[in-house]
């Protein structure tokens, strides 16, 4: 099974997913950071980074974290928790299809809060600079509406005013 923790930037998605990983470690649980994959990604492919700067748009990257997915799960049994915002049809298409046609069971999750909370969250994260902080604010709005409009089966858990414990067992409950 395939655990995808969605949301905008900034709805927690990767603190979400390592406490899963630490809850469900005996079940197999395996925390694959996109964001790291993504900075390898640049590092090593820089020329293909070029042709989407940021991880939901590249082809390139999609398929190499998919490949990384594949082999958690057929490689080494292992129960891949991906955080990720799949914020465009290609997303949707390289990874969310593409795993529905091979019958590979998902929990697809997306994490929700106000506007105005996950800026609060992004600027009160002491890990973004100030420039991360002005790149990624404006991306929240339309991110909330392709969410909204693309995902109406996905499972939505509202975090406003949730601790991380209390949203990660909610997240257990569905498992």
């Amino acid at each position: 099974m395939i655990v995808w923790i969605n949301g905008t930037v900034g709805a927690g998605k990767s603190h979400i997913a390592q406490k899963l990983a630490e809850l469900l470690a005996e079940k197999g649980a395996e925390y694959i950071e996109s964001d790291l994959y993504w900075t390898d990604f640049i590092h090593d492919h820089f020329n293909e980074a070029l042709s989407g700067f940021e991880p939901y748009y590249n082809r390139f990257f999609l398929n190499i974290l998919r490949k990384v997915i594949e082999e958690k799960i057929y490689g080494s049994g292992r129960m891949p928790i991906v955080p990720m915002s799949l914020v465009t049809k290609l997303c949707e298409k390289e990874l969310l299809n593409y795993f529905e046609k091979k019958d590979e069971p998902m929990l697809h999750i997306i994490l929700e809060a106000t506007k105005e909370t996950i800026i609060s969250r992004i600027e009160n994260d002491p890990i973004r600079d100030r420039n991360a902080q002005a790149q990624q604010i404006p991306k929240i709005p339309w991110q909330m509406q392709y969410l909204e409009a693309e995902y109406p089966d996905a499972v939505r858990i509202n975090t406003e005013n949730k601790a991380l414990d209390e949203i990660a067992a909610e997240i257990v409950a569905l498992l």
